[in-house]
């Protein structure tokens, strides 16, 4: 039996993921299982970054991907800020974005847009195309993203067989000699953090570590912010 440091050591992240090169990125489809939108408080993220004054209560603010329930532009509103809330999947398409989450994108400009758990579940493809709208929309951009947590969930999914993340990463990932690796749990820390920067399926849906070509503010294991 192992011990507790043992199970610490087997789960803890030694490789920083934008240090690797990926062999490539997933391109396909990916299965949204609608475990993206969270009730709650706001992102630790977001709240960092009024608390640090990189978002001000005087600010006209986009929420990009706000999610069903819109708990950043809630959050941001008890501010004082004027937040849209936009969201082309989760929205309303009767809603206001300047009260609840739209469907239809803005009219206008603001002082600052974000992401907030956004890029990291989209392929790469969709990645540039939103920083690419955000960017549009706005003086300044921010974007909050998963970071090795991902790692962490996902290499324990691979160690227990998990089904869905062991068929998404055997069909669409893998080399002959990683599938005998995964079969004989012998996989390495660099290749699951490999599949993590190329895209992998979970049961909440698909999700990816982004290393973006911004100033990052802040890293944890949790998020991490990126300023565009």
């Amino acid at each position: 039996m192992r011990t507790a440091q043992e199970i610490i050591n087997l789960f803890e992240v030694k490789i920083e993921p934008c240090s690797i090169s990926p062999r490539g990125y997933y391109t396909g489809k990916p299965l949204e299982k609608g475990g993206t939108s969270i009730q709650g408080k706001a992102a630790h993220g977001v709240r960092w970054l009024f608390g640090k004054g990189y978002i001000e209560s005087t600010d006209k603010v986009l929420d990009y991907g706000a999610g069903k329930y819109g708990r950043n532009g809630l959050y941001l509103r008890e501010q004082g800020c004027q937040v849209f809330c936009y969201d082309p999947f989760n929205g309303k398409s009767n809603a206001d974005g300047w009260n609840g989450v739209s469907t239809t994108p803005p009219k206008t400009r603001f002082d600052i847009a974000f992401t907030s758990f956004v890029l990291n579940v989209v392929p790469l493809k969709v990645e540039k195309d939103i920083i690419r709208e955000v960017s549009s929309l706005s003086k300044k951009s921010f974007h909050i993203t998963r970071n090795t947590d991902i790692f962490d969930s996902v290499k324990k999914a691979l160690l227990r067989r998990d089904k869905l993340v062991g068929e998404f990463f055997t069909k669409n990932f893998a080399t002959g000699f990683e599938k005998d690796a995964y079969e004989n749990n012998t996989l390495d820390d660099e290749t699951i953090m490999e599949f993590c920067l190329y895209g992998v399926q979970i049961s909440k849906g698909f999700q990816r570590i982004p290393c973006l070509d911004m100033k990052l503010l802040r890293s944890t294991s949790g998020f991490k912010i990126y300023q565009g």
